[in-house]
């Protein structure tokens, strides 16, 4: 008789997981404490405004991203805007643009031959040298980890290359600040985005509300498999006999385990664990993880507003990315993301709002007032990306026979081979793998 699959939260990788099991037709039961699917990156309801817990940015190199979707029968053109890259970075003190690059739809990697030698922000002397050490900045391996900062100084790339691109570029991707961050996990996200085909450099920008993206879709897919998704259902307790997960205890029922998948975020995990001597190995890995928080500052305007792009970077300034909400119906809105620990943690909301708010004014002409904003922190919403993490991220597998983890925060590489960082796409890698690795055991 096949054998049930339990999975406690979910969050894009356990939903993936969940979707990845009941296309192999294994029925799964999902659980998910919360009332809305899509744990860190979910959609949720402030007023009569319906908000990402996050403003989210997808490229086309988020390949399982796409297939996943394909599989749940949701088409990208219904929920992405695809672009081709556009990076457009702001200096706040100086007034101007720091820097701009577009990169033309070629094949590669003449998108990107072409796009350095058009750049405006580089001299020709520059734009020679970028080309030259960029190329060598991808190919050549780091044998010993070490800081982003410390990697690009090395590299003697041109300093505005570096500063206004490659270093926002780092804290967006890794949320981690670059003098902190890990090489080896920025080169990896750098390869997989320019050394692959010319459209996985492109920007998937979201049309709908992330709830809608991927979690209602799959738990619509994953019913229709004859699955079970059920919100409002919190893991309690786990007994463990024989080395195997027998039962766990949610919402003060006991319920019996074939194969168990804790997808929960790292530290609803290391909580549960702590417990559990059986567990001892992954729990100490755990505790070794740091995290790193994503503050979204989403500001309604008295009118439409638009920028000159769908998105923007901002140096210099407690702004970092700035978003247009017009693609998800909101044209009198803007989301601004700022990555990682910052001097913005220690603002009240209403001075962070102000200015915020005061330097968009000063970037974008005739900025309309703001009426209202809603400012969301996610304190964990990301493991931070230092270097050498990846020795500190627990695997799939786990020391109990049937029980297995899931999530961005999970290693799920092979021959040491650089993992990604928290992202949408990570997760639903780790989800597949999972899936797969209980399929096979």
């Amino acid at each position: 008789m096949t054998k049930h699959v339990t999975i406690v939260g979910a969050g894009w990788a356990g939903l993936t997981a969940a979707v990845e099991l009941s296309r192999h037709g294994i029925p799964v039961t999902v659980y998910e404490s919360a009332r809305q699917l899509g744990g860190r990156a979910r959609s949720v309801d402030y007023g009569n405004t319906m908000l990402d817990n996050g403003q989210h940015l997808m490229i086309g190199a988020y390949h399982q991203m796409l297939n996943t979707l394909k599989i749940i029968g949701v088409e990208e053109d219904d929920v992405f805007l695809r672009l081709s890259q556009r990076l457009k970075i702001l200096d706040f003190k100086m007034g101007n643009i720091a820097f701009d690059l577009k990169l033309p739809k070629l094949p590669s990697p003449f998108h990107l031959l072409t796009g350095v030698i058009t750049c405006p922000s580089l001299n020709w002397r520059e734009k020679l040298i970028t080309l030259l050490r960029f190329n060598r900045l991808l190919k050549n391996k780091i044998q010993q980890d070490l800081s982003v900062s410390q990697w690009l100084t090395a590299a003697r790339l041109p300093e505005r290359y570096v500063n206004y691109l490659l270093k926002p570029l780092c804290l967006a991707a890794l949320t981690t600040h670059p003098d902190m961050a890990s090489a080896k996990a920025f080169q990896n996200v750098l390869q997989q985005t320019f050394n692959g085909p010319a459209k996985n450099t492109d920007l998937l920008i979201s049309k709908i509300d992330l709830g809608n993206v991927f979690p209602a879709a799959a738990k619509k897919y994953i019913e229709s498999q004859g699955g079970r998704v059920l919100v409002e259902h919190r893991l309690e307790a786990i007994q463990i006999k024989n080395n195997n997960i027998a039962s766990v205890l949610i919402n003060g029922e006991t319920i019996s385990i074939d194969q168990l998948i804790l997808a929960m975020p790292a530290q609803a995990s290391l909580k549960l664990m702590s417990q559990l001597d059986e567990l001892k190995p992954s729990y100490q890995q755990l505790t070794l993880l740091e995290h790193e928080p994503i503050t979204t500052i989403y500001l309604q305007f008295e009118k439409h507003v638009s920028l000159e792009l769908p998105m923007l970077g901002v140096v210099n300034a407690i702004t970092e990315w700035v978003f247009e909400r017009k693609q998800y119906g909101q044209p009198d809105m803007l989301a601004v993301v700022l990555s990682a620990h910052g001097e913005h943690l220690a603002l009240s909301k209403q001075t962070l709002t102000e200015k915020i708010n005061r330097e968009l004014a000063h970037l974008i002409p005739d900025l309309p007032n703001v009426i209202s904003s809603v400012i969301i922190r996610e304190k964990r919403a990301a493991i931070q990306c230092s270097p050498n993490v990846d020795k500190n991220r627990p695997s799939i597998k786990t020391a109990v026979d049937n029980l297995y983890l899931c999530g961005d925060y999970v290693y799920i590489e092979e021959k040491n081979h650089s993992g990604l960082p928290s992202t949408l796409e990570g997760a639903m890698r780790c989800g597949v793998k999972c899936a797969q690795l209980v399929i096979q055991d």
